[in-house]
């Protein structure tokens, strides 16, 4: 924190904080539930790609004083993973598979080895991650194929228990559903905007649980920041590229290609000045 505003009582200038991007009215039901993009009247602090920002007091999270700014710009997306494996609750003995293992799945591991779960295996389309799941604790990394379900269940001894759709592309909502056992539990926080399909009988026949998790309460946000600075060597290696502002454009355009390193990007607006 540089400055702050009128009124401000909770932060004072020094204070390292990570910052909602979307702040909702702290009245209506939405907000309520902890998750303020739900809110019909909740403002947008997006200030990325700058040198300052404006962020709002009652988003903000402060950050422990051993943690170090960088290390702090990865609080929102392991807020994403951190609500999508507490809605699946997990237990240590459980069998999971995590469809996706971009910055979401990778995050969606992280919390998994947090909560002990240690039978856990990542499905990928292409082995461009498998370096960077094997460093955060992801060693069992299975390419997509026909033998891939044979794979899936000889690396875990048995269908998953719980299937992380982290992938948000058509199609794999379907796969989850045909991965997981019977009665198991199907989270999707893959973000796709396009039409997909799947077969509800085939969910129903094997009587899954299918649930939906949006992004991160509160107090997902907040816990981030504790956890992150406790295990922040294998939070760390998500982040693959880290850039300038100058350099950024060129950057988006190499992960957009798929030529970048394939975990996070982090712009650092005062990196070579």
């Amino acid at each position: 924190m540089i400055a702050v505003g009128r009124g401000v009582e909770r932060l004072k200038v020094g204070d390292h904080v990570a910052a909602l991007p979307v702040v909702g009215c702290g009245e209506c039901d939405a907000c309520r539930t902890g998750i303020d993009v739900l809110c019909s009247r909740w403002t947008g602090y997006g200030g990325g790609l700058a040198d300052y920002a404006r962020i709002s007091e009652r988003g903000a999270s402060i950050l422990p004083a051993t943690m170090s700014l960088a290390d702090g710009a990865l609080v929102e997306p392991f807020a994403v993973g951190r609500r999508a494996v507490r809605l699946a609750a997990p237990s240590p003995g459980d069998r999971v598979l995590i469809i996706g293992p971009g910055p979401i799945g990778l995050a969606v591991l992280f919390w998994l080895r947090q909560q002990g779960v240690q039978s856990v295996a990542l499905l990928a389309s292409s082995g461009r991650r498998r370096a960077l799941a094997e460093a955060m604790g992801g060693d069992t990394f299975i390419l997509e194929g026909e033998t891939a379900q044979q794979d899936v269940v000889a690396a875990l001894g048995g269908a998953p228990d719980i299937v992380f759709e982290c992938a948000g592309v058509p199609g794999t909502i379907a796969r989850s559903i045909a991965l997981v056992r019977p009665q198991g539990r199907v989270v999707s926080l893959g973000f796709c905007m396009v039409p997909d399909q799947f077969v509800p009988g085939m969910a129903l026949m094997k009587d899954v649980s299918l649930r939906f998790s949006l992004i991160y309460t509160r107090d997902d946000y907040a816990e981030c920041a504790a956890a992150l600075d406790a295990d922040g060597d294998r939070a760390r290696a998500m982040v693959t590229d880290t850039v300038s502002l100058a350099e950024a454009p060129a950057a988006f355009e190499r992960f957009r290609a798929g030529t970048g390193g394939g975990g996070k990007l982090l712009v650092d607006p005062w990196l070579g000045r």
